[in-house]
């Protein structure tokens, strides 16, 4: 890209009053990362980027659709025997 027409958008940037379309631009900013940035750890302390991270949200979703879950209630209950 020519520096003309870096120039010719941040002046647009600057100048720019419709918040929506200034959050689109911060969307298409936070969506341009690294894709092998760190996003998060598991409890393990491994790190997850971001696709791993919402690959783990989806099965934790998937677990608690299919009943996959254990309550608070029956982990007391089970933490009285050990």
């Amino acid at each position: 890209m020519d520096a003309a027409k870096r120039l010719e958008i941040l002046d647009w940037v600057m100048h720019l009053t419709d918040e929506t379309v200034f959050n689109k631009l911060l969307s298409i900013k936070d969506d341009s990362h690294n894709e092998d940035e760190i996003v998060a750890y598991t409890v393990l302390g491994e790190p997850m980027n971001r696709e791993q991270y919402y690959a783990k949200i989806k099965q934790g979703e998937k677990d608690i659709e299919e009943g996959r879950f254990t309550t608070q209630e029956d982990l007391r209950k089970e933490m009285e025997s050990w």
